[in-house]
């Protein structure tokens, strides 16, 4: 048997998360904001592994995620949280990848292609956010329009000041 337990701070903000495989711990991730709500920081724990990463914000658009040894710059058309582009660099490569967001007329990603032009990243949606179909092809984290973020292994959106699943509305 399979579940997960969700900790939240006084301001409804995710703090930490636990999944639990029977009797055992999975995993476990760590949360911290900053004072205008924005997250900023992640630790997590996954079949021992440890792993820690960084936000960075321009106003309210995340602008730069950071784990050791690589990076993802986000990139938005001017004045808007539509994204562009996405480009990750990892630490002791030359080339840098470059991701391209495709989108609908409000900014929503539904495709996400490589430099090629390869579809890496695919989704279709219902209503309220909820995601009825995901294609991932060798890519990992793409980030649907500020302040939504998708996680996978929460099967939740988190969004700027609080949590919300979009299966119980």
């Amino acid at each position: 048997m399979r579940w997960q337990t969700f900790t939240y701070d006084c301001e409804n903000r995710l703090v930490k998360t636990e999944t639990m495989a029977d009797t055992q711990v999975e995993s476990t991730s760590s949360y911290q904001y900053d004072s205008l709500g924005r997250r900023v920081g992640k630790q997590s724990e996954i079949k021992g592994q440890s792993d820690q990463k960084r936000f960075l914000w321009q106003g309210l658009r995340m602008l730069r995620e950071e784990s050791p040894g690589q990076s993802s710059l986000y990139l938005y058309e001017p004045g808007s949280y539509a994204p562009l582009a996405r480009v990750d660099q990892k630490e002791g490569e030359t080339e840098n990848k470059v991701y391209y967001y495709h989108t609908d007329q409000i900014g929503t990603p539904l495709e996400m292609t490589d430099a090629e032009g390869q579809i890496v990243w695919q989704a279709k949606y219902r209503a309220w956010g909820v995601v009825e179909k995901l294609v991932v092809n060798e890519f990992e984290g793409l980030r649907r329009v500020y302040p939504e973020v998708p996680n996978a292994k929460l099967q939740e959106l988190i969004q700027l000041n609080k949590s919300m699943c979009p299966e119980k509305r």
